[in-house]
């Protein structure tokens, strides 16, 4: 390959990345303040870090790398405005990467040039949706996989040691990203390692094994021994029982709607999500009962096609690629195209599979969604190499598939826009007009008043528990300063409390806790 279309190559990579650097601080400005639960824990242990405060800062359930990542730019002082805005921006960057990361992974696919300027182009709204709706590490979690994805998949991975090093290095730092990479990379980089073996026959692939699984054992195990001494048990992270045991037969819904109020976990803690973990819940198992085990099939069915839902959420032809992908599969007799179709379809099958077995949401699946989008891309750049269709229809599809894949995450950012501040400014209006501080209770929305609760610097208790006979006992016994109540009956009154919002804001009231 000559200069100039290395020169060329780059220079398209080049504008998508500026383009994707003017989008972002534009549209930074609309998304600054949204946090959600999961931000606001996030962040909370981020400050913990930033203020050195030992006890607080290790944690089970929240795994660390996103929060050191922010951790840095809140050493100065603590504004829960601009630590979700910082949250935000550390996000972006990690989308900057995320997109070369993608490049990187084409090219290990040798998509020609044509088609990888569509492929990139699509993700400019698939990843700035991705680094602007949530506060969670599952941006990051999507970039690291990607670029140990364009390791692992590489005809070449045997020839160097470094790959094998480096698979460990992003194997592990994916671990400290989100908990659950910790089983995922055991189980893919094994299998793949197995596949390189059978296919070289080589030494050398052994000893990449070898020295990927030390470097992800040093790393990962340094996490590993500080939060097992911390639980006093050996753990990997606390995330995976505590929502084995929330989705348990006993449970119809969240524990947290329904138990009452609970004290947050330490006594800077904005709220028990940041240690849900520390929640006494009934463990289960699908092998304790021939009842228990069909609960955990019709779990495992939910969750498939939940799965199934949220891939197709991703790009209305998701359903069409994979069938088109097994086709090809059967159809092809060239051994590198049949490799790669497996490659894709093997991971994106194991890591759907692991979060099926207990829970999966869409953000989950990011690194599926991002693996879909190279597979269609890759169908059509192998079927126009075999001359399937001419370069005219080639275009076409290629457009087909790229609004595709941009339609919902740009309907998505649309509406994101008009929803973002709605909970900052009302935050705003009760710090700056009701100066609102201390132990908060709600009746209803619990994630809108646990977002509240953050911006005021207080610690939300949650909900209350569905008895209005006992609610003023349950309100003095956790010590609630100030008790939301969503859309309240109009005779609704406290004996002990002050309604002080005088019906001035839409479907609140707030009651203060009359000093004695």
């Amino acid at each position: 390959m000559d200069i100039k279309t290395i020169v060329n190559q780059k220079k398209d990579l080049s504008i998508v990345l500026a383009v994707y650097s003017i989008l972002a601080l534009t549209l930074i400005t609309f998304f600054q303040y949204n946090v959600g639960g999961d931000g606001a824990s996030y962040i909370s242990i981020a400050n913990y870090y930033a203020t050195g405060n030992w006890n607080d800062m290790i944690n089970g359930y929240w795994s660390p790398l996103y929060s050191w990542l922010v951790a840095p730019f809140l050493v100065s002082g603590f504004d829960p405005f601009f630590a979700v805005a910082v949250s935000r921006c550390v996000s972006l960057v990690i989308g900057f990467f995320t997109i070369i990361g993608v490049y990187r992974l084409a090219e290990t696919f040798k998509i020609d040039d044509w088609v990888k300027k569509f492929l990139i182009v699509s993700l400019l709204p698939i990843i700035l949706f991705f680094a602007l709706s949530r506060v969670t590490p599952d941006l990051l979690v999507t970039c690291l996989l990607v670029y140990y994805f364009s390791i692992i998949f590489d005809p070449k991975y045997p020839l160097k040691r470094s790959n094998g090093i480096l698979s460990g290095l992003i194997g592990g730092l994916g671990y400290l990203a989100k908990s659950y990479i910790f089983p995922l990379f055991l189980v893919h980089f094994s299998l793949f390692n197995l596949i390189h073996y059978y296919k070289n026959r080589k030494t050398s692939v052994l000893k990449n094994f070898v020295l990927g699984l030390a470097v992800f054992f040093i790393i990962s195990g340094l996490w590993v021994g500080t939060i097992s001494q911390k639980y006093d048990k050996l753990t990997i992270g606390t995330a995976t029982d505590y929502n084995h045991e929330i989705i348990g037969p006993q449970y119809q819904e969240h524990p947290i709607y329904f138990l009452g109020l609970i004290k947050p976990p330490t006594e800077k803690a904005v709220s028990i999500w940041e240690e849900p973990s520390t929640i006494k819940l009934e463990d289960w198992s699908p092998f304790d009962s021939w009842e228990n085990f069909q609960f955990q099939l019709k779990v495992l069915w939910k969750n498939i096609t939940r799965s199934i839902a949220f891939i197709e959420y991703f790009s209305i032809l998701s359903l069409v690629i994979l069938m088109v992908t097994l086709v090809v599969l059967f159809k092809t007799e060239s051994e590198r195209i049949k490799n790669n179709l497996i490659y894709l379809l093997t991971t994106m099958l194991i890591y759907t599979g692991g979060y099926c077995l207990i829970f999966v949401e869409i953000r989950y699946l990011w690194p599926v969604g991002l693996l879909l989008l190279l597979t269609g891309f890759y169908l059509i750049h192998i079927l126009y190499e075999n001359r399937i269709f001419n370069s005219k229809n080639r275009n076409i599809l290629l457009i087909i598939l790229m609004v595709s894949f941009m339609v919902t995450p740009t309907i998505e950012l649309v509406s994101y826009v008009s929803s973002d501040g709605q909970i900052p400014a009302l935050s705003s209006n009760l710090k700056n007009d009701y100066h609102i501080q201390g132990n908060i209770a709600s009746n209803d929305r619990w994630a809108e008043t646990l977002s509240i609760s953050y911006y005021l610097e207080s610690h939300y208790y949650g909900l209350t528990a569905n008895n209005p006979s006992s609610l003023e006992e349950e309100l003095e016994s956790n010590s609630i300063d100030y008790y939301f109540v969503w859309s309240a009956p109009d005779n609704f009154v406290l004996s002990n409390y002050q309604e002080i919002t005088g019906n001035k804001i839409k479907d609140l009231k707030i009651y203060s806790r009359l000093k004695s």
